[in-house]
């Protein structure tokens, strides 16, 4: 095959028009042929007088320390005869006369350097496109001694290939280890063949695997680290180059130029070509020049193309192969079997995550652009890099250099399993899904969102819930255990018993993450979560007990929302639930619960459970919730008894005594009949008010009279702000009394009796004539 791509290179070169490498002598006129032959009878006078190989020094000065320079006139010489010839034969097309007679020239003066390193010039500026065989190996021979052969390589692709002879210039790259130079040669200079020079460059890498594999505790292998950012050893070298090439070519490119691979169809053949390599089970394989050698190394493992791209960079080659399985038009097998690769066992294309693309099964699998299962390339390439095999082929130089290498590569691999089992093209066993989990759990900048979104991609079968909520309950990922914990209330949602436990247990446990996420909106999730899952379902009574258990959280949280949710779900067990929170948090719990209720905050929510949690509520209740909020809210009881009548005067007179509330017992008293006594306690608890504020802000403007310029500066001026909260406190209080002590008399103006037994209007004159006093 391949010496038939040379032949039709070579029929193509033989039609090129451009440049004629040896034209027909009868095709030359007379003009020609004297040129030539002029041209070279000045070129053996030019050598026969050159002038002798030394050196003239000469110096200069302007003012300045003298500044010396050598010129070595016979080399100045032959440079000008080197440009004269080139020019000449570029402009003629005699490349013939070039790399014949007057190459030999050169050759024959000794100054075949100087003509290589003219011709280089005219090669990097796209003046000349050939060099002769014979010129090739030589310049190659000259670059090695400079240390250059990358020139070679720069120089070939200035050329052009079809006009080459491919045996002699494939020959000299191989022999000198010119693979960019192979690649170019092969696949852009006619011969259409990308996987050839890909096959010469693994060997190398292999060849470089099984010699560290010799070497006796890496003394013999090369080991070298990395400088300045760039690859070390050989191994190293040919590795990334080989990603390199693979990268490109998966891009549709060409290597090393970048220029777009012709026709646009190529690349879709090329693909499958390339992919058929990497996925060669052994190197049995591989280029008649290597088949002799012996088995060790990389090239002894099942797999050795892939091993030996994991072992130089496993992100760069996985980013590599992304670049296809990305690729929106590539298409792929679709497979339908039992893939076992050693302990790595699975079964794919048996529901809709595992299929590929839902390609349909009657898919011609000998069609050339078509490339192999994303699973069955998944299936390998866990077969291989999940196992220490890959790295263990090659000693790094310590046992703990080569653990941390594998280490890498592990996680490397992990994260582009995560990607394509979000996307749902894969299936993978569930202990290796486990080890994607604790990856994603654990890589630095773990994020809980990659987290959930596989979790949503993943069917509930493959994986093990309790193993993958250890590991994300160990990241503190709230979100991710929440959605496992559901998951688990659904799979134990049966009445069995054992099996009814643990899905109290992730029922619990769910509450738990609600409540310990950090956003608001979302810890008031749990009450949603709560009444879906206790009005439905087989297990519904038992997650009740639950609600009940975790009842004063979900309080603590929101106590409307938690009063809503008793209204929904456990109305009738209102007794049961006021009862369980007694005394929780010294009765506020009880409290907020009461007060979302009778306040009407939970009208606002739902009219109709708040109608009947209000209606479910006795005497003894409200009592109870009068009690708190003496305790904790003795400012807002008059408003409370003002608007409600489901208490016990009495009882609630004697509470509002011994708290001192003193505008609730006033209204008490007036409800009792005993309009003047309540007039008098108020009035009182006014004038009581009124000295407290005036000695609060005498006590503020005396202490700033006083204060010396000194003092000043060093005034303290949180005191300062003690005193005017004091004092605004104060005035809230005072405007409170005395708007009870106008309701009052409003209420009373025609109905009762003054303190002076008169009629109802002068009691307004009472009032007046206590703030006047006051003032």
């Amino acid at each position: 095959q391949e010496d038939g791509c040379r032949s039709r290179a070579t029929a193509a070169a033989a039609n090129d028009s451009v440049m004629t490498i040896s034209p027909d002598p009868s095709l030359l006129t007379e003009d020609e042929i004297w040129m030539a032959e002029l041209l070279m009878r000045y070129l053996v006078l030019a050598i026969d007088n050159a002038p002798e190989s030394s050196s003239v020094e000469f110096s200069f000065s302007n003012n300045k320390l003298p500044d010396r320079n050598r010129l070595n006139l016979a080399e100045s010489h032959f440079e000008m005869l080197s440009g004269v010839c080139m020019e000449f034969c570029i402009v003629t097309r005699r490349l013939d006369l070039l790399f014949g007679p007057i190459f030999r020239c050169f050759y024959e003066a000794r100054y075949i350097n100087v003509f290589l390193d003219v011709m280089e010039t005219y090669v990097l500026n796209d003046r000349l496109k050939y060099i002769a065989p014979e010129a090739m190996v030589l310049f190659v021979a000259h670059c090695k001694d400079m240390k250059d052969l990358s020139t070679v390589e720069r120089c070939l692709l200035h050329m052009d290939c079809t006009l080459m002879d491919f045996d002699s210039i494939l020959t000299l790259l191989r022999k000198n280890e010119l693979y960019t130079g192979l690649f170019h040669v092969y696949a852009n200079g006619g011969l259409d063949d990308y996987i050839s020079p890909l096959e010469i460059l693994f060997e190398a890498v292999f060849d470089c695997s099984a010699d560290a594999s010799a070497a006796e505790d890496g003394a013999g292998a090369d080991h070298r680290g990395r400088k300045n950012g760039l690859p070390g050893g050989k191994l190293e070298q040919y590795g990334y180059k080989a990603i390199l090439y693979l990268r490109y070519c998966f891009s549709g490119k060409t290597f090393p130029k970048g220029d777009a691979i012709v026709p646009e169809e190529r690349i879709q053949t090329l693909r499958p070509e390339l992919f058929d390599l990497l996925l060669r089970e052994s190197g049995n394989s591989s280029p008649p020049q290597s088949r002799n050698k012996s088995f060790r190394g990389i090239r002894a493992l099942s797999y050795p193309y892939l091993r030996a791209l994991f072992l130089v960079d496993a992100k760069a080659f996985l980013q590599c192969l992304a670049i296809v399985l990305d690729d929106p038009e590539a298409r792929f097998e679709e497979s339908r079997r039992m893939h076992a690769l050693g302990s790595w066992e699975v079964e794919y294309g048996t529901d809709g995550a595992g299929g590929e693309d839902g390609e349909s099964p009657d898919e011609d699998e000998s069609d050339p652009q078509l490339l192999p299962g994303r699973q069955h390339l998944v299936n390998i390439l866990s077969s291989i890099i999940m196992t220490d095999a890959s790295v263990a082929s090659y000693n790094f130089g310590s046992r703990d250099r080569t653990a941390l290498h594998s280490l890498k590569a592990k996680n490397c691999y992990l994260d582009f399993l995560a990607k394509y089992l979000k996307l749902g093209v894969i299936t993978a066993p569930k202990r290796l899904t486990a080890e994607v989990f604790i990856r994603l759990c654990n890589r630095q900048g773990a994020s809980e969102d990659d987290v959930l979104s596989l979790l949503h991609a993943l069917p509930r079968s493959s994986y093990e819930l309790e193993q993958i909520l250890y590991t994300v309950e160990r990241a503190h990922m709230t979100r991710g255990a929440l959605f496992l914990h559901k998951a688990g209330v659904t799979a134990y949602s049966t009445d069995r018993e054992g099996v009814s436990e643990r899905c109290q247990r992730h029922f619990s446990h769910a509450i738990d993450c609600h409540l310990k996420d950090g956003d608001g909106d979302f810890r008031k999730g749990a009450f949603g979560y709560a009444r879906k899952e206790c009005t439905g379902g087989g297990n519904a009574s038992a997650l009740r007990k639950v609600v009940l258990r975790r009842l004063p959280e979900l309080v603590e949280l929101d106590a409307v929302l938690a009063a809503h949710l008793v209204g929904e779900v456990f109305m009738e067990d209102i007794d049961r639930i006021l009862s369980s929170l007694k005394g929780i948090d010294s009765g506020r719990v009880e409290y907020r619960f009461l007060h979302a209720i009778i306040s009407g905050d939970l009208n606002k929510v739902d009219t109709v459970a708040a109608q009947e949690l209000s209606a479910n509520l006795t005497v003894n209740h409200h009592h109870a919730y009068l009690l708190l909020m003496a305790k904790f809210q003795p400012d807002i009881v008059y408003q409370y008894l003002s608007t409600n009548r489901n208490y016990r005067l009495n009882d609630a007179l004697k509470l509002c005594q011994e708290r001192n509330i003193t505008d609730a017992s006033a209204y008490l008293l007036e409800r009792m009949g005993d309009v003047s006594g309540a007039l008098k306690l108020m009035l009182e608890n006014l004038d009581s008010r009124m000295i407290t504020l005036t000695n609060v802000l005498q006590d503020s403007s005396g202490s700033a009279s006083n204060t010396t310029r000194k003092g000043i500066r060093a005034f303290d001026s949180k005191s300062s702000v003690n005193q005017n909260e004091m004092a605004e406190k104060e005035i809230s209080r005072i405007k409170q009394i005395l708007s009870a002590v106008l309701d009052l008399c409003e209420r009373n103006k025609s109905d009762h009796l003054t303190l002076d037994n008169e009629r109802g209007p002068l009691l307004w004159f009472h009032v007046l004539d206590r703030l006047v006093n006051a003032k």
